[in-house]
C-alpha cells in the first residue's frame, strides 16, 4: 500500500487528505462516543442512587413509625402496673392487643425497673418465662428510643433489630418503672428492601463497617458494576447505607448501537469525500505531470528545446515559466560551453609546450642555485683547510705575541668553517622545511657575546656599539632555538651596520617585546646611520647576491649572502625579518622571533 501511494504526487495528495479525514472523523467519533458513555454512566449512577435513597427512606420511615408507636406505648397508664409486677396481667393483654393491631411480626417485651421480664406479646406459647433478666444487649441509658443494630435475639434466637425505651411512672415522671422493647425479625428488614433484590446491599458505615444484608448474586464478582449509594441522614438508621449496583454491560449496552451508527456514518461520508479528493488531486497535479514528462524527455534525449504549457497564474504556473526559462538558459549555456571547449582545446595545444619549457627553466635555475652555493662552500673550505695547516706549522716558530694571534686566527677560521657548513645546510634545506635541533637560548647573553666579538674585531668602534635590553622580557629573554644559527644571523646584521656607518656614529641594538598588535615573542632591532638604500631596493635586500648601490659594494667587505642567510635562519625559527628606513639616513633591520616557533612551510 505504501508503494502504491508513493508512486505519484496525486496519490500522495489523495492519501494525505483521506488520512486527514479519517483522523478528524475518528477523533470526532471518539469524542461523541466518550460523551455518550459518560452520559450513560452518570445517568445510571443517578438512577441507582435514587433507588438506593428510596429503599433507605423506606427503612427509615418504618423505624421512625415504630419509634413513635413505642414512645406512645411507654406512656400508657397500664405500664404503671410494672411496679406491682402486673399481677392482673393487664400489661401482657395490652401488648398482645397492640401486636395484633399493628401487625408486628416481632416480639414486645416489658421489663420492670430491676430488669425482670414482667410481660410480653407472645402469651403463653413460646414466651420466655417470667422473671427472665433484661439482656445486656438491650440495656437503655438514654431517655428516648434507642436502636439496636442487627444481632442475635437473646430471648428467642434468629437475627433481629430492636427498639427500646425506658418507662416512667405517670404518678412520678422522674421515677423509672421499667423498659419496653420491640424485637423485629431481620426478615422484616429484608422485606422492606423489596425482598433483597439482586445486587442490593445493606451495609453499616464506619467506624464499625459490615455488610448487613446482601443478595446472593454469583455474577457480581465476574464483571464490573456501577453502584448508587443512599445519602446519609440523621436518625435511628444513620449508621446504615443502602448500595444498589448494576452490571456495566447492562448500562453500556446502548453504546453498541451508537458505535455502529458512527461507523456507518463514517463509511457513508467517506465515499463522496474520496471521489472529490481524487478529482481535486488530478486537477492539482496535471501541471506537475506535464512538467515531469518534459523533464523525463530532456533526461532521456538531451533535448533542451521542449517548452511546458503555462495554464495558470499560481505557483504551478510560475514553476512552468521558470522551467521554460531554465531550458532556454541551458541551451545558451551549452552553446557557450561548446565554444569555450573549442577555445580551450586550441589553447591547450600551445599551453602544454609552454608549461614544459617553463618547468625545465625553473628546474635548471634551482639546480644552478644549489650548485652555486655548494661550490662556494667547497671553495671556502679548501683555503681554510690550507690556512689551518699553515698555522699549525707557524706555531712551531717562537715569537712572544704569536700564540695570542694564532689563537684568534684559529677562532676566525673556525667561524668561517662554521659559516661554510651552514651554507651547505641551507643548500640542503632549500625546497623543504626541516626541523632544527632546539635548546633554550638566552638571547640577551647571546647579544652581549656578539657585541663583545664585534668590539674585539673593531676596537675603534667599541664605543659606537650600544645594547638596550628591555627589563620586562618574557622568560628573561630565553626562547627555544639553535644558538649557532641565531648567532650567525645576528652577527651578519650587526657587522653590516658597522661596515656601513662611520667611526663615531652609534649603532643601537635593542631587544624588547613586539608591538601590542604583534604576536608574542621577542623583537630585535639593529639601527645604523649609514648611507641607507632606495625605496625600490629595500624590498630586495634579503635576496642572495643583491647589491643595491655602490654604498653596498664589495670593497666594504660584504659578501652579498649575509642578509639572505639571516632571513633563512629567522624563518626556520618561525620568525620574520624586515628592513625599514632610519630617517634621515641609515637602515633599521627588525627581527621578530616567536616564543613558540613553528616550522615554516616551503
Amino acid at each position: 500500500m505504501k508503494a502504491a501511494i508513493g508512486s505519484s504526487i496525486g496519490r500522495k495528495i489523495v492519501g494525505a487528505l483521506l488520512a486527514i479525514y479519517l483522523l478528524t472523523y475518528g477523533l470526532t467519533a471518539a469524542v461523541v462516543y466518550t460523551g455518550v458513555h459518560r452520559s450513560l454512566l452518570d445517568s445510571a449512577e443517578g438512577g441507582l442512587a435514587q433507588v438506593a435513597d428510596l429503599k433507605y427512606q423506606r427503612l427509615c420511615n418504618r423505624m421512625d413509625e415504630l419509634a413513635t408507636d413505642l414512645t406512645a406505648w411507654a406512656q400508657l397508664e397500664v405500664m404503671n402496673d410494672l411496679v406491682s409486677g402486673d399481677v392482673d396481667r393487664r400489661i401482657g393483654t395490652t401488648l398482645e392487643a397492640l401486636q395484633r393491631l399493628y401487625g408486628l411480626a416481632g416480639g414486645i417485651y416489658a421489663f420492670d425497673a430491676g430488669g425482670a421480664l414482667i410481660a410480653d406479646a407472645d402469651g403463653d406459647d413460646g414466651a420466655p418465662p417470667r422473671g427472665t433478666r433484661l439482656p445486656a444487649a438491650w440495656t437503655v441509658t438514654a431517655h428516648g428510643v434507642t436502636f439496636f443494630d442487627k444481632h442475635r435475639n437473646p430471648l428467642g434466637g434468629g437475627d433481629v433489630v430492636a427498639l427500646a425505651i425506658p418507662i416512667f411512672g405517670s404518678f412520678a415522671p422522674d421515677y423509672r418503672v421499667g423498659t419496653l422493647v420491640i424485637a423485629l425479625p431481620w426478615t422484616m428488614v429484608e422485606t422492606l428492601l423489596s425482598g433483597v433484590e439482586p445486587r442490593t446491599v445493606l451495609v453499616r458505615r464506619p467506624p464499625h463497617p459490615a455488610v448487613l444484608s446482601s443478595a446472593a448474586d454469583p455474577d457480581m464478582d465476574r464483571e464490573s458494576h456501577i453502584t448508587g449509594r443512599s445519602v446519609q441522614r440523621d436518625g435511628l438508621l444513620r449508621s446504615w447505607q443502602v448500595v444498589v449496583s448494576q452490571p456495566m454491560s447492562v448500562v453500556t449496552r446502548p453504546l453498541r448501537r451508537v458505535a455502529l451508527e458512527l461507523a456507518l456514518l463514517g463509511i457513508l461520508l467517506a465515499a463522496p469525500i474520496f471521489a472529490f479528493v481524487r478529482w481535486m488531486g488530478r486537477r492539482l497535479t496535471a501541471p506537475i505531470m506535464e512538467l515531469t514528462r518534459a523533464v523525463r524527455v530532456i533526461a532521456d534525449t538531451d533535448q533542451l528545446d521542449i517548452q511546458v504549457p503555462v495554464t495558470s497564474q499560481d505557483e504551478l504556473g510560475f514553476l512552468a515559466r521558470s522551467f521554460n526559462r531554465m531550458t532556454a538558459s541551458l541551451r545558451n549555456a551549452r552553446a557557450e560551453r561548446d565554444r569555450s571547449m573549442r577555445d580551450l582545446e586550441h589553447l591547450n595545444l600551445t599551453l602544454e609546450g609552454k608549461v614544459a619549457d617553463r618547468t625545465a627553466e625553473l628546474e635548471a635555475a634551482v639546480t644552478a642555485q644549489r650548485r652555486l652555493i655548494s661550490d662556494i662552500s667547497h671553495e671556502i673550505k679548501s683555503p681554510l683547510a690550507r690556512l689551518s695547516m699553515a698555522l699549525g706549522l707557524a706555531r712551531r716558530q717562537v715569537e712572544p705575541q704569536a700564540p695570542r694571534h694564532f689563537d684568534r686566527m684559529e677562532q676566525e677560521i673556525a667561524a668561517v668553517a662554521a659559516l661554510a657548513s651552514e651554507l651547505l645546510t641551507l643548500a640542503r634545506l632549500e625546497g623543504a622545511a626541516a626541523g632544527l635541533q632546539r635548546a633554550p637560548v638566552d638571547l640577551p647573553d647571546l647579544l652581549r657575546a656578539i657585541i663583545a666579538d664585534a668590539a674585539y674585531e673593531r676596537p675603534d668602534r667599541q664605543r659606537d656599539l650600544a645594547l638596550v635590553v628591555a627589563p620586562d622580557l618574557p622568560d628573561g629573554g630565553v626562547l627555544p632555538g639553535n644558538a649557532d644559527l641565531l648567532r650567525r644571523a645576528i652577527e651578519n646584521v650587526i657587522r653590516n651596520a658597522l661596515f656601513y656607518t662611520t667611526a663615531g656614529v652609534q649603532v643601537t641594538v635593542t631587544l624588547a617585546t613586539p608591538a601590542a598588535n604583534a604576536p608574542t615573542g621577542l623583537s630585535l632591532t639593529v639601527a645604523d646611520r649609514g648611507p641607507g638604500v632606495s625605496d625600490d631596493a629595500i624590498g630586495q635586500l634579503f635576496d642572495p647576491f643583491y647589491r643595491a648601490d655602490p654604498a653596498r659594494a664589495r670593497d666594504t667587505g660584504g659578501t652579498g649572502i649575509g642578509l639572505t642567510i639571516c632571513k633563512r635562519v629567522v624563518e626556520l625559527h618561525g620568525g620574520a625579518v624586515r628592513a625599514t628606513h632610519n630617517h634621515p639616513t641609515g637602515l633599521v633591520v627588525e627581527i621578530t622571533l616567536p616564543a613558540m616557533p613553528h616550522t615554516p612551510q616551503n
